[in-house]
């Protein structure tokens, strides 16, 4: 007989195989806009759980921002006072496009096996992967910074995960024009 999984670890899996229907189905049924449709349920998610934390246990994120950047760096901090990340090290946060973009690395992601299982099933390639992890980071950073962004997925690894989160405002158009556009 094989070890008994702790219930965490039930959870988590349940958790991983919930979000790969999801993201399965939803691009079966949307096709290319499912991508657009997740990453505004992501966002959603990443705003309504901002706000969660702040009502149900007083932690309020860092508002004080001005890039993309920042805007990550507070959304990670406020995650791991939640309990969500286990810390700092977990990511590599890089300014990139003077201030107009952010480029993650995401050590030992909890959702990979997500992303691989939905790109494996769909043929995906990276890109069109709809990111759970980086389309909360969009969320955060469209919230504390009142912009719109878009994100594109570089590496999806066994252990870690790779992209960009980019501004769509019309003063960064011509620095991010490379995200926009591939």
């Amino acid at each position: 007989m094989s070890a008994k999984i702790s219930p965490v670890e039930t959870y988590k899996t349940m958790l991983d195989t919930a979000l790969s229907s999801f993201n399965e189905e939803a691009i079966k049924f949307l096709g290319e806009d499912a991508k657009l449709y997740l990453s505004k349920a992501y966002t959603t998610g990443a705003k309504m759980w901002i706000r969660a934390l702040k009502d149900k246990y007083g932690l309020e994120i860092n508002k004080n921002v001005k890039t993309p950047k920042e805007a990550v760096e507070s959304y990670i901090q406020l995650g791991i006072e939640g309990g969500m990340f286990s810390g700092k090290d977990d990511f590599v946060v890089e300014d990139i496009k003077e201030g107009c973009a952010v480029r993650i690395k995401v050590v030992k992601c909890p959702h990979v096996f997500a992303c691989k299982m939905v790109r494996k099933d769909m043929e995906l390639s990276a890109a069109q992967i709809p990111c759970i992890r980086m389309a909360c980071f969009k969320g955060g950073v469209e919230y504390l910074l009142n912009i719109k962004c878009g994100y594109r997925v570089y590496q999806v690894e066994e252990d870690y995960c790779e992209g960009v989160i980019f501004s769509l405002e019309e003063e960064c158009q011509d620095k991010v024009w490379e995200f926009i556009h591939c």
